[in-house]
């Protein structure tokens, strides 16, 4: 029997990842958000560890934990071993064909069918899969997923691309040369809303102090087709200011009121991959062209966001 076959299962690896992440993150609290176990199955681990060991890995102080040598020489070694497994794992998880990228058909038309364009001069090959359903990434039902919204809750690796507020915008004839409409006439619509987001006029109507008397929308599954029904002066919608820039700039839209809505916790696009093909070549030079791409339209994130975030849900909700 191979020897090496026989060390390989009498390794915790178990308990080696979790004593790794927290030997990483200085925590056990954190170690058990990223391996996904409660801190006291954490600290049980770390102890089983020790105890196979003979000796201690962590101190447990009042209200932390702190390595010892033992353990930090420990963890290094475990760490330079896991990267070495993740590697290869990536190495065999990566695309053999097209990269493939799920994205709600306003966001593949302005900017993933461009980055198809310039990417292919590279040898990459982009399959985009243009709807706004979920996209089970963790699955492999796609390789990225993009979507706009909050921050996704999930254990894929996400990172943000660009953030925007919410403006509320009309034809401008509707506005009859004036620089805003007054509330009232807002809400007077006639109004559009979003399938997805079927509560937002109810809430920027209460923002504008408006009554919050029942109000009959036309509702769409696509923002695209709310736009042209807005352009064409059916009434009023509501969209992502980097998103409606250039037709804003063209005349084709006017905002109707000044007030930039969820300018604190703006909506974002986020790129969103399984965290052992975060750094693959294809899904590495997609983001990029996209940071490149967009920094030029997008507004400052929210105060204290975090661009790249680890979460806990395997789907993306978007909106």
């Amino acid at each position: 029997m191979n020897q090496t076959r026989v060390k390989f299962a009498n390794l915790p690896l178990a308990a080696l990842r979790a004593f790794e992440a927290a030997y990483r993150l200085g925590s056990f609290r954190d170690a058990a958000a990223e391996v996904g176990l409660t801190p006291s199955a954490v600290s049980h681990h770390v102890r089983q560890l020790e105890a196979s060991l003979g000796t201690t890995l962590f101190q447990r102080l009042h209200r932390k934990v702190m390595v010892t040598p033992a353990g930090a020489e420990l963890g290094a070694e475990v760490g330079r071993g896991l990267a070495v497994v993740a590697a290869a794992y990536a190495t065999a998880r990566a695309p053999r064909g097209p990269l493939v990228v799920s994205a709600a058909p306003d966001f593949a038309v302005r900017w993933l069918m461009p980055a198809a364009n310039a990417l292919e001069v590279e040898g990459i090959t982009l399959r985009i899969e243009a709807s706004m359903r979920r996209a089970d990434v963790a699955a492999g039902e796609c390789d990225v997923a993009i979507r706009l919204g909050p921050r996704p809750a999930s254990p894929l690796a996400s990172e943000r691309l660009a953030s925007s507020p919410v403006v509320l915008l009309g034809a401008p004839v509707r506005l009859a040369g004036r620089p805003a409409l007054a509330p009232e006439e807002i809400a007077a619509g006639p109004l559009l809303g979003l399938t997805l987001l079927p509560k937002f006029w109810t809430d920027v109507l209460a923002r504008l102090e408006q009554p919050a008397s029942p109000r009959a929308e036309t509702m769409f599954d696509s923002l695209d087709a709310a736009l042209r029904a807005a352009e064409a002066g059916h009434g009023f919608i509501y969209a992502p200011e980097m998103l409606v820039a250039d037709q804003v700039a063209a005349g084709r839209l006017a905002l109707l009121h000044p007030r930039r809505f969820g300018a604190r916790t703006a909506w974002s696009y986020w790129f969103t991959t399984r965290p052992e093909s975060f750094d693959q070549r294809a899904i590495r030079r997609l983001r990029e062209w996209l940071h490149a791409t967009l920094s030029s339209k997008a507004g400052p994130a929210p105060a204290g966001a975090e661009a790249e975030a680890r979460c806990t849900r395997t789907d993306i909700e978007a909106p």
